[in-house]
């Protein structure tokens, strides 16, 4: 756990998303030739090509991932948000807006770093198939808005009933985690409604050695529960804690000085700096609960993986738990 903290802490640099296309296709042909043997690069330049290469480019395609949806650009977009999610004595409209803003940051998250299978390609040239990839992309397009409006339905309906009901008891604690609250549950709707398919079609499995010998519908499960937990993990520390530090703030002495001092954006820089500390710390380390690359035992898959996986010389397959 502690090897996948530090490379998620390295995977959230925002300093990659200034990459140009002509360095992510150099650092790409870097790693290809570094794996093939047909290049022996230094230390320092393989390092660093891997690390663009991970951050930037979709691990199944090989492609560069649309900027804003990439891994590092996942603090820089959801701090502003989550400023506005903790917004005091947010109104309805409010909480309306900033969970709409942050389930389409999600659902983006989510369509950018999915699992694309490895032969949809290949399925583009089948003579007797050309509708297949049509077919597919409608298909895709189709599960993408289902989820994501189903995400937006779950955090506006849970954050105002939580508030509906904090404010009716007069519960000020429980007023500060609706938006946690609304933010968790569209999280894992969000998850659920995107990825649902692959409980019926699986997932692609692969050797250690990268070959694919099958869909498993084993795996996309176990995939599809570990990202469900990290998702739910994800926002409790930077929003069920950080609404009780701005209270703090809001009722200290220098706080209101700074106020009356510099007016309106002092404390909101204060605020800005401590959202982004709480969720530069403990945001990578939710992302590391489970590798994103899982594993899974031969044993434990459906018989025709484990005939298929017979002579693969290990006894675990691997696949793409996704993000």
């Amino acid at each position: 756990f502690f090897g996948r903290m530090l490379y998620m802490f390295d995977q959230f640099d925002p300093r990659p998303l200034l990459a140009t296309e002509m360095e992510l296709n150099e650092a790409k042909a870097v790693v290809e030739g570094y794996k093939s043997r047909r290049s022996d690069p230094s230390p320092q330049k393989l390092g660093k090509a891997q690390k663009l290469v991970e951050c930037c480019l979709h691990p199944d395609t090989k492609e560069p991932i649309f900027v804003p949806f990439r891994v590092s650009a996942f603090l820089p977009i959801a701090i502003p948000i989550g400023l506005g999610l903790l917004q005091p004595n947010a109104g309805i409209s409010s909480v309306i807006f900033w969970q709409w803003m942050n389930q389409t940051h999600a659902a983006a998250m989510n369509y950018g770093n999915r699992p694309i299978q490895k032969d949809q390609s290949k399925s583009a040239t089948s003579a007797n198939a050309l509708s297949a990839p049509w077919d597919s992309s409608i298909k895709i397009e189709r599960r993408a808005v289902n989820s994501y409006l189903g995400a937006v339905g779950a955090a506006m309906g849970v954050s105002l009933s939580v508030r509906s009901i904090s404010m009716r008891l007069k519960n000020k604690a429980l007023l500060l985690l609706a938006p946690v609250c609304g933010v968790v549950s569209a999280a894992v709707a969000n998850l659920y409604l995107t990825r649902k398919h692959e409980l019926e079609e699986g997932i692609e499995v692969e050797t250690p050695s990268g070959k694919c010998v099958g869909r498993s519908q084993i795996a996309a499960e176990k995939a599809i529960i570990e990202t469900a937990i990290s998702r739910a993990v994800l926002p409790l520390p930077s929003l069920g804690l950080t609404p009780f530090m701005f209270q703090y703030l809001e009722s200290a002495p220098w706080y209101h000085s700074l106020a009356r001092s510099v007016g309106t954006p002092g404390p909101l820089l204060v605020k800005y700096m401590g959202l982004m500390f709480m969720s530069a710390v403990t945001v990578p380390p939710s992302f590391a609960l489970f590798p994103h690359r899982g594993h899974i035992p031969i044993s434990s898959l459906e018989p025709e993986i484990q005939a298929a996986a017979r002579d693969c010389g290990s006894e675990h397959l691997t696949y793409n738990k996704g993000l």
